[in-house]
This record gives C-alpha cells, structure tokens and sequence, in this order.
C-alpha cells in the first residue's frame, strides 16, 4: 500500500462516522480467515493476563503430524509462517510492557517448552522454525538477564536448563554472562563435577 493511498483512505475514513468505519472493519475481519485469527490474538491478550498469553502457544504451535505427507515442506513452510505471525503479536503487546520481567521469562520459557513438544510430530529438516526460535532466544536471553535473582541463582537455572531441551539456546555460550553470574556458573560446574566424581567412585 502506498504512502499515497494510505493518506487517501486515512482522509476518508475521518471522515466517516465510527459506526461506520466499525461496520467496514467488521466486515473485512469476518471476510478473512487470517485476520479472524490474528483479531482473536489481539483480543486474548488485551486483558494482559499471564494465564491468556499461555493460551496462545497452544493456538500458535498446534500439534500436528507432520512428519510424513505429500506436500511436506511447503506445509511445515506454512505452518511456522503461522507460528511467526501469531508469535509477533505477543511480542508487540509484550513490548508494551503487559507482563512484568518474570512474567515474560516463564513465558518464555513456556515457549520454548512448547516448540520442542510440537517439533516431535513435525519434521523440519528445512529449519522453517530458525526464525522462531531466534527470536525467541533474543528475547529469553535479554529477560533472564533483567531477573532480579542472585548470581547464584541464575547460575543454577543456567546448570538445570543446560541439556534440558533439543532446542533452546545454547548454555552459556548464548547468555554473555557477566563476570559475577560466570564466576557463579564455573563453580557450580566444579562443584557438580566432584559431586559427580565422588559417586562414580563409590560405586567401584
């Protein structure tokens, strides 16, 4: 749509009566299927409840089985260009701050849960899902950060979510640690290293 046209159409819709202008919406949305479902998402997160964005995964990352049918690429294609979209009105409501920090981690977190159980009935060797999932890390990277937890703390979250997933961001390499939740990291590392020792050698 050109700049053009899209002060035309703004300059005419003024001029309207909201009624009307709510009428023409109406109709557009109930015309397109893609719009209903994008309007539904818009409406589910407006009330900025934790549990309503929970309830989004299930309806941007439904299971299916995909892993043998004709047509698969392009169908896998489809189905995380769906994802995405679904996925960036979250984003945009969660940019304007609807979820506290900790609220958008478990979210998050959530996420991620979600994609890995969805991604065993879906065979995405063309990596459709990347885009996903890169943002998705940028986002839980720059949250978990933003946690007002102890640097012992998140080193432990870190070591419990360390091979907790197939896909999720890489630990540590992903997070860029600073110095203290590091130091925090590599000692928890030894500790459960020697830990680890101590029971290997017992069982001898």
């Amino acid at each position: 749509m050109t700049s053009g046209f899209s002060k035309q159409l703004s300059e005419f819709l003024q001029q309207q009566t909201p009624e009307q202008v709510a009428q023409w919406l109406l109709e557009t949305i109930s015309a397109d299927k893609g719009l209903q479902k994008q309007w539904q998402i818009k409406l589910l997160l407006a009330s900025g409840n934790a549990s309503d964005y929970k309830k989004l995964l299930t309806q941007a990352l439904p299971k299916k089985d995909l892993l043998v049918t004709p047509n698969l690429w392009r169908k896998v294609g489809l189905y995380f260009a769906d994802a995405e979209a679904l996925f960036e009105l979250a984003f945009a409501q969660l940019d304007d701050n609807s979820l506290s920090d900790e609220q958008q981690f478990t979210w998050l977190l959530q996420a991620f849960e979600r994609l890995n159980t969805v991604l065993q009935g879906i065979d995405d060797s063309g990596g459709y899902r990347l885009e996903l999932v890169e943002q998705l890390t940028a986002r839980l990277v720059e949250c978990f950060h933003q946690l007002p937890w102890s640097p012992a703390q998140k080193a432990n979250w870190l070591h419990e979510h360390q091979c907790k997933y197939d896909v999720f961001p890489y630990i540590p390499e992903q997070f860029a640690l600073p110095a203290d939740v590091h130091a925090a990291f590599v000692g928890q590392a030894g500790v459960v290293s020697m830990a680890e020792f101590k029971q290997n050698k017992e069982r001898r």
